[in-house]
């Protein structure tokens, strides 16, 4: 079952990426992504704050929400709970294509995140 679960997430993130990088125009994407971009296994005390004021913002949206949480709760690699979500937004070609993307990208990291998905985070940071 997980093994599926990984296989179409990793589907999901390649799609995204032969779809091109895509911009982020929300400031909490924005912030995941400059979070994700120098993450080291977890996130720092700094960049857990800056997570949950996007988790308890108004302004965030459920998917920005679901993915500041899975950062935020990253340890090496996201949990089997919140790659499930991730998998969900991820396969939902209603979400936001940068959350989407973003999403792809926490599902494959493993300690911390390639030299691609650096260049793609990147983009979404706005850098």
């Amino acid at each position: 079952m997980n093994g599926i679960r990984y296989t179409l997430a990793g589907l999901g993130a390649a799609m995204l990426l032969c779809a091109g990088v895509v911009h982020a125009e929300s400031d909490a994407i924005r912030t995941m992504a400059r979070i994700t971009m120098s993450l080291n296994h977890y996130p720092s005390d700094e960049d857990k704050a800056a997570l949950k004021a996007i988790i308890d913002s108004d302004d965030s949206s459920e998917e920005e929400a679901s993915i500041a949480m899975a950062l935020s709760n990253m340890q090496h690699k996201v949990s089997e709970k919140d790659a499930e979500r991730l998998a969900d937004i991820v396969d939902d070609e209603t979400s936001d294509a940068a959350a989407r993307q973003l999403a792809g990208i926490l599902l494959g990291i493993n300690h911390a995140p390639g030299a691609d998905d650096k260049a793609a985070l990147a983009k979404l940071a706005g850098q």
